[in-house]
């Protein structure tokens, strides 16, 4: 959990400070947000080709060197203090985004099978908390001018992740063999960060723009090769055999549906509801120390609730846990709907709560959906692609409800109307509800597997032999 911490202290700790980074280089914002965008594209990347290489050669031993990496990104923008050297910082920085799939491949690989998904869960939680305490640290900091004692917080946070791993993870055994396929990791890393800009970049300036049309367009095409590539490779990077299998294909499709509504869209318009006046059709008028003080109760309630996520996966099955995550954001999306609700602050806050509740049963619930549906020699590997999944899926998710939002506006402002808003929340609460009824096929197959008295990943194993 502790190394945990360090991966996504990183990632939350600059969000609240591009505005003041903005100011600080004399650039303008859209400079200023590749300290966010570029930590993203190299995390793309190091989550799938860290977890093979993990896989190959020692999970333990990818970890250290990936932590090793974050801290030398922290040192360069503590010595240079210059925006190009910053970019350099957050680039080597982004390869934390890695760790995860490492760490949850260590837990499967070392615990009691009935142990891993409380673990899980609870690495899901502890991120999930992490967020909200980097952006107060990171924010002292910024309003007291010291913004380099950020990145010196971080290289302490990454030293200290960095002895435990030494002294503490056992070094287990690399489960794959062979070769790595350098062709496929070259190709597949240019393919993300190409695809991940263009969508990224979307999400700020529209599809109007012809550059983020020629980048999304340019990635697909590489991807396509190289999947081709990998259907080929005698020792392909990833496995698009098993990846497109009946259960990993339905997992992966579910981390899909769930990137485009319930993962991603609360992070999208929570802000918008919470800080704009309450004079406004959708606002409530609150505070910024008031809307991270929810933000930190929700994370409070997230952590005592989520081993419950991770004991309902062990007994019931992770698709189950995964469905009461989305009932959960369901819930809340049909509730901001009523006027009497998301005008009130007291039944906001009842909400928020039961969203951030919800969102780390969901991402819970997929780690543990891969664990059910792979081999546990490629475990690293899978949550990797899901990690990527979900990054796509968060910028395609930031367009769409924005263009919702921003389709009906209260004349004189920016602000959207009670329409604008209600069709957004119908558009999350339909799309919840497909990945509801995916949960659901995954779950009979389950039941059908047990029937048969083998596991899913077993059949795939053999399939694939």
């Amino acid at each position: 959990m502790l190394i945990e911490v360090a991966g996504y202290f990183e990632h939350a700790m600059v969000l609240g400070g591009i505005p003041f980074f903005a100011n600080l280089f004399g650039i303008d914002y859209a400079a200023a947000s590749w300290i966010i965008t570029i930590f993203m594209l190299t995390g793309a990347a190091s989550a799938i080709v860290g977890g093979k290489l993990g896989d190959m050669y020692g999970r333990k031993r990818m970890v250290l060197i990936l932590l090793t990496i974050s801290i030398i990104g922290s040192l360069i923008t503590i010595a240079f203090a210059s925006f190009p050297a910053l970019l350099v910082g957050r680039a080597l920085q982004g390869t934390s985004a890695g760790i995860l799939p490492l760490l949850i491949g260590i837990a499967r690989q070392v615990l009691p099978a009935k142990r891993v998904p409380v673990v899980i869960a609870m690495m899901t939680a502890v991120a999930t908390i992490t967020g909200g305490v980097g952006l107060f640290i990171a924010g002292m900091f910024i309003d007291a001018g010291a913004w380099r004692l950020m990145f010196a917080a971080s290289a302490t946070f990454c030293l200290l992740a960095l002895l435990a791993a030494w002294w503490v993870l056992p070094r287990v055994q690399a489960f794959q063999t062979g070769t790595i396929d350098w062709v496929g990791a070259t190709l597949l890393a240019p393919s993300l960060i190409v695809l991940l800009y263009g969508l990224s970049t979307a999400s700020k300036s529209g599809f109007d723009n012809p550059l983020n049309v020629v980048c999304i367009v340019v990635g697909v095409a590489m991807l396509a090769v190289w999947t081709w590539w990998e259907l080929r490779a005698t020792s392909p990077l990833v496995d698009i055999r098993l990846l497109i299998s009946p259960r990993t294909g339905k997992t992966m499709l579910a981390t899909l549906l769930a990137g485009l509504a319930p993962l991603s869209a609360y992070t999208v318009y929570s802000p918008l509801i919470a800080l704009s006046p309450a004079e406004l059709p959708i606002g409530l008028g609150m505070t910024s120390t008031m809307f991270g003080l929810i933000a930190m109760v929700g994370s409070g309630v997230t952590l005592a609730m989520s081993p419950l996520a991770g004991v309902l996966a062990r007994k019931r099955g992770a698709a189950v846990a995964l469905i009461v995550g989305v009932g959960m954001m369901i819930v809340h999306f049909a509730g901001l709907m009523l006027p009497l609700l998301h005008k009130s602050i007291p039944a906001y806050i009842v909400l928020s709560v039961l969203a951030t509740v919800g969102t780390a049963f969901i991402m819970s619930s997929v780690y543990n959906l891969i664990i059910e549906s792979v081999p546990a020699e490629s475990t690293s590997e899978y949550v990797g692609i899901a990690q990527v999944i979900r990054n796509a899926t968060t910028a395609i998710t930031t367009v769409i409800v924005s263009a919702m939002l921003s389709s009906s506006v209260v004349p004189g402002t920016t602000a959207p109307t009670t329409t604008a808003w209600n069709m957004t929340m119908l558009y999350v609460i339909t799309v919840s509800v497909l990945v509801i009824l995916v949960a659901l096929l995954i779950q009979t197959r389950r039941r059908q597997s047990r029937f048969d008295g083998t596991s899913e990943s077993d059949q795939v194993a053999v399939s694939a032999h």
